[in-house]
Order: structure tokens, then C-alpha cells, then sequence
């Protein structure tokens, strides 16, 4: 039994080259997805960012935000200028130009202090 489970896949030495680079290309595609996933924020840690939030408003504070994108995390740094509940953002002063960045809050997975 133990014999047949061994050379089960014994034909898969003969790959083609093209074969062998769709299989190289779909495994670095996988992980490329999970090292971008979403990850689960639970209950208690979504309540802290919240208060950290809210002391970075009234303080004035620097933090530093990580965002999630589709290409990988993101790091902005800058001080929180205000929060738009209503259409989900929140503006970052990052002294690189005279606007404010806006973010998304569902794309922000942590904020910090500086």
C-alpha cells in the first residue's frame, strides 16, 4: 500500500518547462493573496483604535496608520486632522503637500502612535 502511495505522482518528473512555470506563477500568486489578506480584527482591538483615534483628534497627536491595498501594506504618518464618519474616512496632515490624505477607514488594519 505504502509502495503505491510513493509512486503515485512518479509521472510528474516529466513536466513541461511551460507547465512548470504556470504551476511557479500560481504558487507566488497564492501567496502573494495571503500575504494580503484581510486580517480578522476582533471586537476589543477594533475599540482600541477607536480610542486611539479619538485621542489622536483631540490632542492633535502624530500617528501612523497602516493601510491595506491590493499591492501590500501601506504606512502613512501625520497627524489626524478630522473624521468623516458619514463617508467612512479619516484626513491625515502628512506635510507632503497642502491637502490632506483621505483613507478609508475599512482599509486601515492599525494606528499607532509616534
Amino acid at each position: 500500500m505504502s509502495k503505491k502511495a510513493t509512486h503515485q505522482f512518479l509521472c510528474s518528473k516529466m513536466m513541461l518547462p511551460e507547465h512548470c512555470a504556470g504551476l511557479r506563477e500560481h504558487v507566488t500568486a497564492r501567496q502573494r493573496a495571503e500575504n494580503n489578506r484581510r486580517p480578522e480584527l476582533d471586537e476589543q482591538f477594533r475599540e482600541e483604535m477607536q480610542q486611539l483615534l479619538e485621542q489622536a483628534l483631540a490632542t492633535r497627536q502624530a500617528v501612523e496608520v497602516t493601510v491595506l491595498e491590493s499591492c501590500g501594506c501601506r504606512f502613512f504618518s501625520g497627524v489626524l486632522l478630522r473624521s468623516d464618519p458619514a463617508a467612512g474616512l479619516i484626513y491625515l496632515d502628512t506635510g507632503s503637500s497642502r491637502r490632506p490624505r483621505a483613507i478609508k477607514a475599512g482599509e486601515v488594519i492599525r494606528i499607532e502612535p509616534v
